[in-house]
């Protein structure tokens, strides 16, 4: 790798885990929220389906842009607009305040991964770009243990509104160091060949039609992971914040291992990364039944949720960063991506705001059976899927 595009990537593997350090802060300052009746769990969940669909919307929109705008540009206002939005949050306004800029922070933060794949498919060919992207995707799951530690630490020792002003803070400072190391990466369409699909060609595609099921799914349990893993811990088990941050700072890991080794789950499903996601939902179905048996103890419950979480990155790397760059040589890298996030974070929207009614009246218990049900219907796609792109390829050797 040469020197400056190690530079970049380095750069762009700290800008993404930072961002998820500014995403996970609501999670982390939700017990603290619920305890001194700033938040309760239907406006909790409220808070987590606003960013989820807000940041899905955003996402089919920038991944669009994506294809057209500068990197830098994308990824230096979005870090910006999430790093003042963090900051505002930070001065703890009324629940509509808190609702509007955490709204803007989803949207900010949809601006930047199109940007990041466009990026990584300039400086290296397809099958190093997809190499480099199954490490760059780990941090997300580095910034979820960098986001439990940090935030944790700084609502113990300073108080509820630094989990929102310090990262805001490091974004901003990022989007400064990103505006001169991105500059010189033009636009995708200024370099990409005339077989540029549009939009609508894309929608309508029968193996992107596919593919968007089971990447809802996915969705549906993924971010409501680590949306809910603290306060459950919290209200389960009656252990405190300090306590809870080390149980749930095991999914993060887990997950972080997850993604670490899918390069080998990718070569040992033959270089298709939709095989390697029906064993992912597989093992969702599995974990997700253990979760909803009576009386798991806490240690058993921390497992399970973190090969939930694992599962759900595994396939998350599958469907969100391996499978656009296919489309590398048409342009469409960022569309593709922004189609597959728009689905993903609109499972997650749409389950949060029902989860968020659901635990406040019945507990966790239907959260944990619809993850099980939804998990086999997730399964059952991705073997569709399989055998619907072994069918395309067949096409195109005809």
């Amino acid at each position: 790798m040469k020197k400056k595009n190690w530079i970049i990537f380095v750069a762009l593997y700290v800008t993404y885990t930072a961002i998820y350090v500014a995403r996970l802060n609501l999670s982390m300052a939700s017990p603290e929220m619920k305890a001194t009746d700033l938040l309760n769990s239907a406006q909790l969940g409220l808070l987590g389906s606003l960013f989820s669909v807000i940041y899905a919307c955003g996402r089919l929109l920038n991944g669009i842009l994506a294809d057209r705008i500068a990197p830098w540009k994308m990824i230096c206002i979005g870090l910006t607009v999430a790093g003042i939005s963090n900051i505002a949050i930070g001065f703890m306004p009324p629940f509509a305040g808190v609702a509007l800029f955490w709204s803007t922070n989803a949207f900010a933060q949809s601006m930047l991964w199109s940007s990041v794949l466009c990026v990584v498919s300039a400086m290296y060919d397809q099958e190093t770009a997809k190499k480099r992207t199954t490490i760059i995707v780990t941090s997300v799951a580095t910034g979820n243990i960098i986001g439990i530690l940090l935030n944790t630490y700084l609502i113990n020792t300073f108080g509820l509104r630094w989990a929102f002003i310090i990262p805001g803070a490091i974004t901003l400072v990022l989007a400064a160091i990103n505006i001169f190391l991105l500059k010189k990466f033009p636009a995708p369409d200024q370099t990409a060949s005339k077989k540029h699909i549009n939009i609508f060609s894309l929608l309508i595609n029968r193996e992107i039609r596919t593919a968007v099921v089971p990447a809802f799914l996915h969705g549906v349990m993924k971010d409501n992971v680590t949306l809910w893993m603290t306060v459950f811990f919290v209200d389960r088990y009656a252990i405190n914040l300090e306590q809870s941050a080390w149980f749930v700072l095991f999914i993060p890991i887990v997950g972080f291992i997850g993604r670490s080794i899918y390069s080998l789950f990718y070569r040992l499903c033959k270089n298709q990364e939709h095989k390697v996601s029906v064993y992912g939902f597989a093992a969702c179905v599995l974990f997700a039944v253990i979760m909803c048996i009576p009386g798991v103890p806490p240690v058993v419950a921390m497992l399970a949720l973190s090969f939930i979480y694992a599962a759900t990155s595994v396939i998350n790397t599958s469907f969100l960063s391996i499978y656009p760059i296919h489309f590398v040589d048409t342009g469409n890298v960022a569309s593709v991506s922004g189609v597959m996030d728009f689905v993903t974070y609109l499972g997650a929207g749409v389950a949060s705001a029902c989860y968020g009614v659901v635990i406040e009246k019945f507990s966790y218990l239907p959260m944990f059976v619809s993850w099980a049900v939804v998990a086999l219907l997730g399964l059952l796609m991705v073997l569709r899927l399989v055998k619907v792109q072994s069918e395309e390829l067949l096409k195109q050797n005809v």
